[in-house]
């Protein structure tokens, strides 16, 4: 009986343990949060009102579908869309689509598109001086009448510390992730940008906040949490 007892409370907490899957996104059906974008001088620039619109916890995890509401400074809805987080034995793998604005693969509907990425990944277990995997996402209309066709990679990810950070939705100790963005887009002429971020998260919360800084190094603007999950 003792047996017993041990082995199902060893069943109960396998099952929580994958129910939360990484604590850096508590995500549950129904789990909202919000954030709130400014420029470089502290002027509101947005909002993204964010929430989990389906849920399939398994037994190495969970997949979620979150919906994504961006709004501008004066609470004007500007676009909406969906994406997915899937976790799998701790490690959370975020949909690269997400660093694609709807409005451009909307534009490019009516031809074929070509569609390739490589989520980026955030482990359960995070230290300072750890390294992180690249994400990357490319997309190509393939009978545009203009050669059409736009690469994102996001590279040298390392975690660089632990810091105490303060939003309007409380404060957190959360860690530091630096990292670095380049974007070609390729529609008769190329565009090219560069740009480097600083993400910090923090346990039972996710992102607080999140820091842009242009090819100089000088920062271009920055979102914080607002509410939390």
């Amino acid at each position: 009986m003792k047996k017993l007892i041990l082995s199902f409370s060893a069943l109960v907490l396998s099952i929580l343990m994958y129910a939360q899957c990484n604590p850096y996104f508590p995500l549950q059906e129904g789990t909202s949060w919000a954030y709130e974008s400014f420029d470089a001088k502290g002027k509101l620039t947005g909002k993204n009102e964010m929430s989990v619109i389906e849920y399939n916890p398994n037994a190495n995890g969970y997949t979620a579908v979150v919906g994504t509401v961006i709004y501008d400074q004066k609470g004007k809805e500007l676009t909406r869309g969906e994406f997915e987080y899937v976790c799998e034995d701790g490690v959370v793998y975020i949909d690269m689509r997400r660093f694609i604005a709807e409005e451009q693969l909307k534009t490019m509907s009516a031809y074929e598109i070509k569609l390739e990425s490589e989520n980026l990944e955030i482990p359960s277990q995070l230290r300072p001086g750890q390294t992180l995997k690249d994400g990357s996402i490319s997309f190509t209309a393939t009978n545009a009448p203009i050669a059409t066709s736009m690469n994102v990679r996001i590279s040298d990810r390392v975690v660089e510390g632990k810091e105490n950070i303060t939003t309007p939705a409380g404060s957190f100790e959360s860690f530091k992730i630096k990292s670095k963005s380049t974007s070609t887009m390729r529609m008769g002429i190329n565009i090219n940008a560069e740009f480097s971020s600083i993400d910090w998260y923090a346990e039972n919360v996710g992102m607080v906040r999140s820091e842009s800084y242009n090819k100089s190094g000088k920062l271009t603007g920055y979102t914080v949490l607002s509410k939390k999950p």
